[in-house]
């Protein structure tokens, strides 16, 4: 006798195919205990979401919304490189790393300095030109001017720019002009440590394999003045690390990347599903923002916490807190 396929019905539903030779016969299964874990995984593999457990902590509507999005260098994951991007102290104004092509670049491009206005719709975004930048920005205290590491092709070294927002970030100065960029036997490393007043910024340079030295520069005159010779990071320069709490486990959710704002209040986080949340730590309340977590590298809240800068590997964002 030819072949014939019959439907087996598994729980009521047909699931299977079964190609029976010979004889015609219809299989009936017995109703399943569906909590019998060792059937219903033969029958349907399925994955299992992890429970949330918020704490309690009421769940409400997004507040916030993505106001500005560009593209970004991309980096090692693991690189030293927290400088990408980098808010200044007391504005809305943003310093990053954008590709030249403003596509996809490793490792350096164009600076841009994204300023929001007290109205949100209204933001404006100036570059540098022809500079090979590499980030490590650092504002200037009342913002007008920022610094940032610079990488020079012609010579293949290192040095580190000052340049005017007020200006679309056309006037540049080089603080280490011609040879004096020469600071070790290689490429002569630089970094930005931060301004001591608006005119004075401080900046190490690499002197050896296990060496820098730290100096304050007159951005205006390029007048140096030698603070200490340390050894490669031993200087106390800025920390780019998230602010991250330690929590009672009774009382929080889960959380991944977090990040909070430096009144403690909010907290940026990814939870085991790769949500992405922001906790008001006073009312209790938290809302899930409308973004990827999967692929977030780092994030940085404006002095206020008004605003929050989202890195992913090839792209920033600018996260408003409350726009609805």
């Amino acid at each position: 006798m030819s072949g014939k396929v019959f439907a087996v019905r598994v729980f009521g539903v047909g699931l299977a195919l079964l190609a029976l030779s010979g004889c015609s016969v219809v299989t009936e299964m017995m109703p399943v205990d569906p909590q019998s874990a060792t059937l219903t995984a033969l029958v349907t593999p399925t994955s299992v979401q992890p429970t949330l457990d918020l704490k309690g902590n009421d769940v409400v509507g997004e507040q916030g919304c993505v106001i500005y999005a560009a593209p970004s260098i991309t980096t090692f994951d693991d690189a030293d490189d927290g400088g990408i991007f980098q808010w200044a102290e007391g504005q809305h104004r943003l310093a990053y790393v954008t590709p030249e092509n403003r596509y996809w670049a490793w490792f350096s491009g164009d600076a841009a300095v994204l300023t929001i206005a007290e109205d949100p719709d209204d933001l404006s975004v100036v570059f540098t030109n022809g500079l090979k930048v590499f980030g490590d920005f650092a504002f200037s205290p009342n913002g007008s001017r920022v610094a940032f590491v610079v990488f020079r092709p012609s010579d293949k070294l290192y040095t580190v720019y000052v340049a005017s927002v007020g200006s679309g970030l056309q006037l540049t100065s080089d603080l280490f002009p011609g040879n004096s960029a020469s600071t070790d036997d290689y490429s002569s490393q630089k970094s930005v440590i931060g301004w001591t007043s608006e005119n004075q910024v401080r900046v190490s340079t690499s002197c050896g394999i296990d060496c820098e030295k730290v100096y304050r520069i007159n951005s205006d005159t390029g007048a140096l003045v030698f603070e200490e010779e340390t050894r490669k990071h031993g200087h106390s320069g800025r920390v780019f690390e998230p602010l991250v709490r330690t929590l009672d486990v009774r009382y929080y959710p889960e959380m991944s990347y977090s990040n909070w704002s430096r009144s403690e209040n909010l907290v940026f986080y990814i939870d085991e599903r790769d949500a992405v949340w922001i906790l008001d730590d006073r009312t209790k309340q938290q809302y899930q923002l409308g973004i990827e977590g999967d692929g977030i590298l780092q994030s940085a809240w404006s002095y206020d916490a008004k605003y929050l800068a989202i890195r992913y590997a090839e792209e920033i964002l600018v996260y408003q807190v409350k726009c609805k």
